[in-house]
């Protein structure tokens, strides 16, 4: 069975959630909308998930590290078979260090969703960032 419409919509509902809880420091909300076996990666070396302890231990690093403006995902791509769903999206991220100038973060995500009958639980996650080295049209840098 593929997604329906509402389905999508509950997963994308899922993902706003996301990036609400995570802008506003809301670790009840954060961690409410993953699974206890959350696994995935973060844009820097060390940020390896390997379960739900380790992602509020990597929100809590996060959150006291910067203030978030704001959390958006955009150019999402959804499909699932209705127990499963599997999402890409560009992730832009806005915040500040200690009240400096405003930055930005363009990266992109990857979640994998569970269906649990009430509500998507997020299983997988990943946020990247676009090798700075590598120039358009490569698949190397230097190449």
């Amino acid at each position: 069975m593929k997604l329906t419409k509402a389905m999508e919509a509950e997963v994308i509902r899922t993902m706003q959630e996301y990036g609400t809880a995570y802008q506003k420091k809301d670790l009840k909300a954060f961690s409410a909308l993953f699974s206890d076996e959350i696994t995935g990666f973060g844009s820097g070396p060390d940020e390896v998930i390997a379960d739900h302890p380790g992602l509020i231990r990597q929100m809590r690093r996060d959150i006291s590290q910067a203030t978030i403006l704001s959390f958006e995902f955009s150019d999402r791509k959804i499909f699932g078979d209705g127990r499963v769903a599997w999402a890409t999206s560009k992730s832009t991220i806005t915040f500040t260090v200690d009240g400096t100038k405003k930055q930005v973060l363009r990266g992109r995500s990857t979640m994998v969703l569970r269906n649990t009958g009430s509500r998507w639980l997020i299983e997988q996650l990943h946020f990247s960032m676009p090798y700075g080295e590598q120039s358009a049209g490569q698949s190397f840098p230097g190449a």
